[in-house]
């Protein structure tokens, strides 16, 4: 009987400190739901702060609009600002047509060819930036003939 009187106080001495240990996982993930809550909290006063004082390209009611939508999606958790804007920017010229994804990658990357040339103007302040890339081709040179014309090499002298 002591025996087993005393395997259960090695047991107790064991699950008290793992007890403690669990109450204050606990109580160690409620505080950073908290803080994230409160960073969130704060982001979303931050950027309602900017969207009222002007410091953002959009204007007021689009900029508070988007301040909000973002703050829905803090909230689930779900609001990714991590990816690139480069990658991004691939994932849509996947989504065009085939013989159009050369010159909508090289809007991103810049001209791939010699025969490229790649402008940018605008700004995302303006509204957005707008790259062209031209493509310079040559090919066979059309020859039109014109019914009852006498062409310029027999013509009489």
């Amino acid at each position: 009987m002591k025996r087993i009187l005393a395997s259960l106080a090695g047991l107790a001495t064991l699950a008290a400190p793992l007890a403690v240990g669990i109450a204050a996982g606990l109580a160690s993930a409620s505080a950073y739901a908290a803080d994230a809550a409160s960073a969130a909290k704060s982001t979303y006063q931050k950027e309602r702060a900017d969207c009222d004082a002007g410091r953002t390209a959009e204007d007021r009611a689009t900029c508070l609009k988007e301040a909000g939508a973002a703050q829905v999606e803090r909230k689930r958790n779900t609001l990714d600002n991590t990816g690139s804007m480069r990658q991004n920017a691939i994932d849509r010229c996947n989504a065009v047509a085939p013989k159009d994804k050369a010159d909508c990658l090289a809007r991103i990357e810049g001209p791939m060819k010699p025969n490229q040339r790649t402008t940018t103007s605008g700004s995302v302040a303006g509204g957005g930036v707008l790259r062209e890339t031209t493509t310079t081709t040559t090919g066979q040179p059309t020859v039109i003939i014109v019914p009852g014309a006498v062409p310029a090499a027999s013509a009489p002298r």
